[in-house]
């Protein structure tokens, strides 16, 4: 009698601490090379955002400073005034306009015309004749204006103006015997252009009768 074929013997088990398949070590190679791929992207954003706000003030500092546009505001009717009595009654006739960089000022100016106005008036006829024919008087008489609606603008102005006899040489004779003549003072520094409140006034007439 055939005696029966022997089955085949079963796969021995894994010994312990045999090296991993090799599926595994694949797997592991994908995880570490996304953690790295994802750390490079961190450093990468980190990177350009500290460098953004950087450029962005480098390009503010560089910025041109904006081109102030002048405005020029009338004061209305001419100014007619007495002046301060020298040889005769005289008065003067002027057309004041007001020269701004700041185009806000205009609403407040127009609302402040009426006092505007009247301060204007009292400036102007305190004046005497002989303070306003030279050129050295109107433009202390323009920084007297700018002063005055300064003032009334609430800005605190700069323009103050020496009184015009501060300005005029002394008369022939009245230096005491043996006095010398003052030394001719120093230039003064030029002075910064003004851009607030009024920066200039411009007569549109100047009569004086």
């Amino acid at each position: 009698m055939a005696s029966k074929p022997a089955k085949p013997a079963a796969p021995a088990a894994p010994a312990e601490g045999a090296p991993a398949p090799a599926k595994s070590n694949k797997l592991l190679i994908i995880v570490i090379g996304l953690l790295v791929l994802v750390m490079a992207g961190g450093a990468g954003w980190y990177f350009t955002q500290s460098k953004a706000p950087a450029e962005e003030h480098a390009a503010e500092a560089h910025k041109p400073e904006p081109v102030l546009e002048p405005k020029f505001i009338p004061l209305g009717e001419k100014f007619t005034v007495n002046l301060q009595r020298e040889e005769g009654d005289q008065y003067l006739q002027a057309g004041i306009t007001l020269k701004i960089l700041d185009p806000e000022l205009e609403l407040k100016i127009k609302n402040a015309m009426p006092e505007i106005r009247s301060k204007l008036l009292f400036l102007l006829s305190s004046k005497k004749p002989s303070e306003l024919v030279s050129s050295e008087g109107k433009t202390i008489l323009v920084e007297q204006v700018i002063a005055e609606v300064d003032g009334i603008l609430g800005f605190k102005s700069e323009a103050q103006a020496a009184p015009a006899e501060a300005h005029a040489p002394a008369a022939h004779g009245e230096m005491a015997h043996g006095e010398s003549a003052p030394a001719p003072a120093a230039p003064a520094a030029p002075k910064e252009p003004k851009t607030t409140g009024v920066v200039d006034v411009l007569f549109s007439d100047f009569i004086i009768q």
